[in-house]
C-alpha cells in the first residue's frame, strides 16, 4: 500500500465524523507559504469554528440555527479585519450552505477558490454545493460540475486526511449523473485507500447494489473487499 493510502487509512479511521467534518471545512491549499493574518482576523475565526463545532454536537433545533448565525458573524468580522483571507470564505460557504443560502454559499466559496485555485477543501465544499443544487434542478450540468471539483480537490496533496469524503461524494454524484461504472470504480478506490475504514462493509453493500443495478447480478458478499485488499498487497 502507498503511503498516501495508508495515511488516508489512518485518518478516517481515528479522526472521526466531527473531526474530519472540521478538517474539510478548514483546510487550505498548498503554496500557502508565510502569509500576514491580523490578530482581530484569526480571533474571529477561531471563534467561529469553535461554534461551528458545538453545532456538531447539539440535537437541538433551535441551539443549532442560533450557533450557526453566531458563526456566520464572528466569520464576518473575520472577514472586516482581513477581506482576502480565503479559509473564512470557505467556512463562511460551508456555513451559508447549512442555511440553504446557496448563492451566498458560492459567492464565498468561489471567493476562496479565486484567492487559492488548489484549495481542496473549498472544492469540496463547492462541489458538495453544486451537487446539492442540481437535485432540486435536475440539472446534469451541475452535477458534471460538482464532479470536477471533486477531483480536482483528489489531486491535491492536501486533501489526504478527507479523502475519503471526496470519494464517497464523488462516487454519489456520478451515480447521480447515471454513471454507475463511474460510481462503481470510485468505491472501490475509496475500499483501496481505506480498508479498514469503519464503513467498509457498507460500502462494499453499496458496490454490490450498483453492479446489481448495472449488469443484474453482483459477486458474493465479501469477494469485492478481498479482492481490493489483495490488489493492495500486489501494489505495496
Amino acid at each position: 500500500m502507498s503511503k498516501k493510502a495508508i495515511l488516508v487509512a489512518l485518518a478516517i479511521v481515528l479522526l472521526g465524523a466531527a473531526a474530519t467534518a472540521l478538517m474539510f471545512i478548514g483546510g487550505r491549499g498548498k503554496g500557502v507559504g508565510l502569509v500576514y493574518v491580523p490578530d482581530e482576523a484569526v480571533r474571529h475565526r477561531e471563534k467561529g469554528e469553535f461554534l461551528l463545532n458545538r453545532r456538531l454536537h447539539t440535537t437541538d433545533r433551535t441551539l443549532k440555527a442560533e450557533l450557526l448565525t453566531e458563526a456566520i458573524e464572528e466569520f464576518k468580522k473575520a472577514l472586516e479585519a482581513k477581506p482576502d483571507f480565503e479559509t473564512v470564505h470557505n467556512l463562511l460557504g460551508h456555513a451559508y450552505m447549512e442555511r440553504g443560502q446557496w448563492e451566498t454559499a458560492l459567492s464565498h466559496l468561489n471567493r476562496a477558490l479565486e484567492l487559492r485555485a488548489d484549495y481542496p477543501a473549498a472544492l469540496y465544499n463547492r462541489g458538495r454545493l453544486y451537487a446539492q443544487v442540481s437535485l432540486g434542478k435536475r440539472d446534469k450540468d451541475l452535477l458534471q460540475k460538482a464532479i470536477a471539483d471533486y477531483r480536482a480537490a483528489l489531486a491535491s496533496e492536501l486533501s489526504v486526511g478527507f479523502t475519503g469524503d471526496i470519494l464517497k461524494a464523488l462516487a454519489d454524484a456520478q451515480n447521480q449523473a447515471d454513471d454507475l461504472g463511474g460510481a462503481i470504480e470510485t468505491l472501490k478506490q475509496y475500499l483501496k485507500v481505506a480498508p479498514h475504514a469503519p464503513d467498509a462493509a457498507l460500502i462494499e453493500r453499496k458496490i454490490r447494489g450498483l453492479m446489481i443495478m448495472q449488469q443484474g447480478s453482483a459477486p458474493p458478499e465479501g469477494e469485492i473487499y478481498k479482492e481490493v485488499v489483495q490488489g493492495n498487497k500486489q501494489d505495496s
